[in-house]
């Protein structure tokens, strides 16, 4: 088709088991809107998976930007002016909001580094939109993780924008604004593939729809000429003659079941409610003004003030926990990211909260945990191959109801339900509402929030319209209406569009390059302290004999310790190192006895032993999937035979000459220490400053977040790898300056010590972040406490106390950082 920007040609995917999409066809036309519509598993995101170059496809052919491909990587489909916004936000957590938006950018779109923090905070405003460029995509809430996705793909002036689920996570307001940013892409001529399961906005604001059932096409055509229930029977392949079921006439009992007495939190202040066993009652309002955060602190997740009565009973509010035992369930609506463990299997999903119940002798029941997961999903027609089946792999619909049978599971009394139906198609909705209303039936009181006003309409007895904080409106009975929900939620608001602040704008008082180096600052104080300390017991400490000798022992830690930190942060670890450093002791020992030029050699060649050592690495976990923990253990043990075999016994000094050389000082200060904080500060510059950082952190926060980024996971992986194994050898080759011999056996320990530095500077085990400037400073600090134990008079095993004492304050010490964060952003 001549108009078309976007073509999906024969699409065909397979997965173990299962057929994503037969065969699918797809063309999306300039200045359109195009509907994808399907149930959950129908294989819509999947499709667009494919045109992002996220998922690969078995067969068929992608058309976009004039040119076709059998297959697109995500890098390239953004260049050809293809930008894509996801149901679950593709920011990988550990990114700033300005990196995750630069890393989302077509290179060609993508304003230089320097400035860009001004360009973003311009683009945001003219939007409407107010963030802090500086925020952790962690940070943020997922609608506003949302609006920074949606901003980021606005931004790249995109010929085809996809719209996965836009507006799961918004609230009406921003709904309006986005159908507003909508029309005037329409103006421009941009084509738009929309994914939504809320048939209202299909029929606003679409042209051209395409349905999918079993990853099949079932539907296609114009939206005018369907109504919204021909749309919803085209979906679910069955007509849905009640959405909604019958509301309870009277309550079962006239005592309240739930008491809320003048309860205030923050963003909510002085709300009083009774809810009786067997209604439904939903929180409503434009997003930020309180019923979030009040429906959480009910389920114990905040700070609050006033008291809640269970039957009677005050509960204290003060963690879920002691909710929890007074009957109150919470569903939070991010259901992956916090309400369930996703790797995890449907069964362990299921019972995790009873596991009293599914274990009264404290011994695994296999059976009997299988019969309490089967009754607990029984009528919720959970769509799963087996129970042991990973809860992740499911749909957003049936996670849901895996969901509901855990907290039916636990017989609670008090039901909290945030976004119940948020990513869930037309037909599993309607099973969720009838088995709300059933659950309040057999007496449980219910609570729903939500920012769908027809779905609080139809399923709520009682609605609380909330705004700024403070109960706007309480509707019951006939007045419970969309119109009424939506007026008494708009009342007292203002603007065309609410702004957002992700984190409050705060005056700087240090650049911002160096923001997030406290820990370097605490650890360089801490070894200040206790070089300080050691002094007074024996001033012999500050010979420059000694200080030379603990500067030049700190390089090794430090190169080394960076070394780690590259393979962790890209979410792996090296056990290699050690070995490593070991190795290139010996190589450079062969060349000690030779001329300069001789001896330049061997360290080019020690070098390209680290790099090759670093490559076979990277391929082992980049390209045979191996754990790295696995990889690099099986190359370490490798590599020491190899050292073993070059030098059987310690030897090959080197020349005084060489030695003299290479022991060569500037103002006191070991050339291999300035050597070493060079290439701490240069990877810094890398990490902070590049694209390839950028890269680094975002592989190693989330792979499957960083992939649909345009971040090649695996290539990351394996520069780190790479890098790790050159920075080995550097170290190794250091260590060779101060011993003088190669020795195969020596460098083993600094495997772990490797470990300790980075977890001291702060780097997260888990990957995503670190600094190379705090590890630098551990690794001053490790060496000094070293150094300083035969001064103060100790033993060696206060060396291990004493790094034990402090990996524990460096632990400490960001837990009270989030602590002060997060009451900083209550206050």
């Amino acid at each position: 088709m001549m108009d078309a920007a976007l073509t999906l040609t024969g699409i065909t995917k397979t997965y173990p088991g299962v057929r994503a999409l037969d065969d699918v066809s797809v063309s999306v036309e300039r200045g359109k809107v195009h509907a994808v519509l399907g149930e959950n598993g129908a294989g819509k995101s999947t499709l667009v998976g494919i045109a992002a170059g996220s998922v690969v496809p078995d067969s068929g052919t992608i058309g976009l930007g004039g040119e076709q491909f059998a297959r697109i990587q995500p890098r390239a489909a953004r260049e050809r002016g293809l930008a894509i916004v996801y149901q679950i936000p593709a920011l990988a957590p550990s990114l700033t909001v300005l990196d995750a938006v630069l890393l989302l950018l077509p290179e060609s779109k993508r304003p230089a580094r320097r400035g860009a923090g001004e360009w973003l905070t311009r683009h945001f405003e003219k939007l409407g939109l107010r963030i802090d460029p500086a925020a952790t995509i962690s940070s943020l809430s997922l609608r506003e993780a949302h609006l920074i996705e949606i901003a980021a793909a606005l931004a790249s002036e995109p010929s085809v924008l996809v719209l996965d689920e836009p507006t799961e996570a918004l609230g009406p307001e921003e709904t309006r604004w986005l159908f507003d940013r909508i029309e005037e892409l329409l103006a421009q001529d941009v084509a738009i593939v929309y994914i939504t399961h809320r048939i209202p906005e299909v029929v606003e604001i679409a042209t051209d729809l395409t349905v999918l059932r079993d990853g099949k096409v079932v539907g296609r055509g114009v939206v005018a000429d369907y109504t919204e229930d021909q749309i919803v029977e085209l979906i679910v392949g069955r007509s849905l003659e009640t959405t909604f079921p019958d509301k309870a006439t009277t309550a079962p009992e006239d005592e309240p079941l739930l008491e809320v007495l003048e309860l205030s939190g923050p963003g909510f202040s002085n709300i009083s409610l009774s809810l009786l066993p067997g209604q439904i009652i939903g929180l409503a309002g434009v997003e930020g003004n309180g019923q979030r955060e009040f429906l959480r602190a009910l389920g114990g997740h905040g700070s609050t003030s006033g008291r809640m009565l269970v039957r009677g009973e005050e509960v204290s509010l003060r963690n879920p926990r002691s909710t929890t035992r007074a009957g109150v369930a919470f569903l939070p609506g991010d259901r992956i990211g916090k309400a369930m463990f996703g790797k995890m299997s449907v069964r362990e999903n299921v019972i995790a909260p009873s596991i009293d119940e599914a274990m009264p002798t404290g011994f695994a029941d296999r059976r009997r945990e299988y019969r309490l997961t089967r009754q607990a999903v029984e009528g919720l027609a959970v769509k799963t191959p087996t129970l042991e089946t990973p809860v992740m792999a499911l749909s957003g619909g049936s996670q849901q109801k895996v969901l509901l049978a855990r907290a039916r599971l636990g017989n609670p009394r008090v039901l909290l339900v945030e976004d119940p139906t948020q990513g869930v198609d037309a037909g599993a909705r309607v099973e969720i509402y009838a088995f709300l209303r059933a659950l309040a039936e057999s007496g449980v009181a219910v609570v729903v929030l939500s920012t769908d006003a027809v779905e609080l309409e139809g399923l709520c007895d009682r609605v609380i319209v909330f705004s700024r904080g403070q109960v706007q409106a309480t509707l019951s009975g006939a007045d419970v209406t969309e119109r009424a929900i939506t007026g008494a939620a708009v009342l007292s608001t203002t603007g065309s569009v609410r702004t957002v602040d992700a984190v409050p704008a705060r005056k700087r008082r240090i650049p911002p390059a160096l923001r997030g180096e406290v820990q370097a600052g605490v650890l360089v104080f801490l070894t200040i302290a206790l070089g300080i300390a050691t002094t007074f017991v024996s001033s012999a400490f500050v010979s420059p004999l000694n200080i030379s000798q603990l500067l030049a022992g700190a390089s090794v830690i430090i190169l080394v310790g960076l070394a780690q930190l590259l393979v962790v942060m890209t979410g792996g670890i090296d056990l290699s190192v050690g070995s490593v450093i070991a190795l290139s002791t010996v190589v450079i020992s062969f060349f000690g006895q030779g001329g300069p030029g001789y001896f330049v050699l061997g360290v080019a060649l020690t070098i390209a032993v680290g790099l090759v050592v670093g490559l076979v690495n990277g391929l082992l976990v980049t390209r045979l999937s191996l754990p790295p923990v696995i990889a690099t253990l099986v190359t370490s043990i490798a590599i020491v035979g190899v050292a073993q075999v070059l030098r059987s016994s310690p030897g090959g000094s080197a020349t005084s000459d060489i030695m003299t050389a290479i022991g060569t000082t500037i103002g006191g200060v070991p050339l291999v220490l300035v050597v070493a904080i060079g290439v701490s500060v240069l990877i810094w510059f890398v990490i902070q400053r590049t694209g390839l950082g950028r890269g680094f952190r975002a592989a190693g926060s989330d792979p499957v977040k960083a992939n649909r980024m345009g971040v090649s996971v695996p290539r990351m992986r394996l520069y780190a790898a790479v890098a790790a194994g050159v920075l080995a050898a550097l170290a190794g080759l250091v260590l060779y300056t101060r011993t003088g011999i190669g020795d195969a056996n020596t460098g083993q320990a600094l495997t772990l010590t490797s470990v300790t530095a980075i977890v001291i500077a702060g780097a997260s085990i888990f990957g995503g972040s670190g600094s190379a400037i705090a590890v630098a400073a551990a690794g001053l600090l490790l060496q000094t406490i070293t150094n300083a134990l035969s001064y103060l008079g100790l033993s060696l095993s206060w060396q291990y106390w004493l790094q034990g004492a402090f990996v524990l304050i460096a632990a400490v010490i960001p837990m009270v950082a989030r602590y002060r964060r997060r009451a900083r952003e209550l206050e």
